[in-house]
């Protein structure tokens, strides 16, 4: 069983795009560990960040506009959002499930998104939990004051 995302980053990518493929900025290198090997067969992929493993999943354009019309919080930036706009899910793993409270598991799910974005020049991303849809750079921004005050994440990759 896979958990619900409670991230998901929009951007507009072609259709032939994979996630075990995502363009990732060299400055990350040494900080993401891909698991290629553990859902060969599914449109998904683990993300080990500080040890942590994380699942990435993919919504198509159709799946994407479905579930930002069910958020009830529909900002104006949903109006905006490209017809080709797929998104990426960033979930915790089973084992990690329980520990979303610990702050140093949410500050890496959050900078993960954040890097995610960065990589793809996403346009919005979709707090789940809070049924909030934000431009990216907004998220961004809000990503970026929540780890500053968080002393024990390395935010520079």
């Amino acid at each position: 069983m896979t958990p619900d995302p409670p991230l998901y980053i929009i951007a507009s990518v072609p259709d032939s795009f994979e996630l075990a493929h995502l363009p990732w900025r060299e400055a990350l290198a040494g900080k993401i560990i891909i698991n290629r090997a553990k859902f060969e067969n599914f449109e998904m992929v683990e993300v080990i960040v500080d040890a942590m493993p994380f699942l990435l999943s993919r919504l198509n354009p159709a799946e994407t506009a479905q579930m930002i019309r069910q958020i009830n919080d529909r900002a104006r930036i949903a109006d905006t959002l490209p017809p080709d706009a797929s998104s990426v899910g960033v979930a915790l793993t089973e084992n990690l499930s329980s520990a979303i409270y610990v702050p140093e598991v949410h500050q890496r799910l959050l900078l993960l998104g954040k890097w995610i974005g960065e990589s793809l020049n996403a346009s919005a991303a979709v707090w789940m939990p809070s049924q909030k849809i934000m431009s990216f750079a907004k998220f961004h921004a809000t990503v970026a004051e929540y780890l500053d005050r968080a002393p024990t994440v390395d935010t520079n990759p």
